[in-house]
């Protein structure tokens, strides 16, 4: 948010916009996947645990074209390798949350992280006032993160991450909301020599919400949808010189997409199901970026 241009939503909120874009003109990524909805408690915390998090580029002008075209940025989080020395971890505890982690080492070449965090808000919705009509909510989220990386050699590794991320909440006891996000990866990186180097990806997606209304049993209702993709990359760089280096690749993503669902909850809902057909597409990509510099 020091950034120039770059704003925040607005107070108790964790999501950004950039030079008057929206949020979700924003493409966020978690170790090469997307992440739809990268916040939790109403936007109050981040949707990354930052016990994992190794390093966060955000890119709002001037894209590397391994990115494609976005509209206002691209937020890109990768995850740390476990300590490959020793099993180490932390453990936090705050007003709202409570988090923890786990790392070390897996014999000489494998090394292991894991992360947990979760919420225990709902004493702050309770001590509003009885007129407020929200003390009777509640609003919860619990994400977990784990990585495994193995180095076969000086040059070539291979990385498995996974995050799974749980959001609930309700502002009273009729009406219900929920959304997940979940992410997968395993990437391959290997360096030909000492001028290129490699990454192959491959990995999964997904995202999805419902809202659940039972004030009426008569007129129960969950309405829902989701989103999930599968995507490999393959991504090349070669140093030509000191001051010159070529970027090239290709990548391809699946996408299957539920548009939304109406459907009756409860036995005695006589709410009509209506559901939207799925749709699926096949975005690919081949780009080739030059890059060099001519200052001394």
């Amino acid at each position: 948010l020091t950034l120039p241009g770059v704003k925040s939503v607005g107070e108790a909120s964790s999501g950004f916009n950039v030079r008057g874009g929206a949020t979700d003109q924003n493409l966020v990524l978690f170790n090469g996947g997307t992440v739809y909805n990268p916040s939790h408690l109403f936007g109050v915390f981040s949707g990354f645990n930052p016990d994992i998090v190794s390093d966060i580029e955000l890119y709002k002008s001037s894209i590397p074209v391994e990115y494609g075209g976005r509209i206002s940025s691209v937020l890109d989080v990768n995850s740390r390798e476990g300590n490959n020395k020793n099993l180490t971890g932390s453990l936090g505890v705050g007003l709202l949350t409570a988090k923890g982690h786990i790392e070390g080492p897996i014999g000489e070449k494998t090394t292991f992280i894991a992360g947990a965090r979760a919420t225990y808000s709902d004493w702050l919705l309770s001590m509003l006032p009885q007129d407020s009509e929200y003390n009777d909510g509640s609003a919860s989220f619990y994400d977990v993160t784990a990585g495994v990386t193995h180095k076969f050699n000086e040059k070539n590794s291979i990385h498995i991450n996974g995050y799974w991320s749980v959001d609930d909440f309700r502002f009273s006891a009729d009406t219900s909301y929920s959304y997940r996000n979940a992410n997968g990866s395993v990437k391959w990186k290997s360096n030909f020599g000492e001028k290129t180097s490699m990454e192959l990806t491959a990995g999964y997606d997904h995202y999805d919400y419902a809202t659940i209304d039972k004030f009426n049993p008569v007129e129960a209702y969950e309405m829902s949808f989701k989103i999930a993709q599968m995507f490999g990359k393959l991504k090349f760089k070669s140093l030509l010189s000191e001051k010159h280096t070529i970027t090239y690749g290709a990548d391809a993503i699946s996408y299957n997409l539920a548009p939304g669902s109406y459907l009756p909850y409860g036995g005695e809902s006589l709410v009509v199901p209506d559901i939207i057909p799925d749709e699926t597409g096949i975005e690919g990509a081949a780009y080739l970026s030059d890059s060099w510099s001519i200052s001394d």
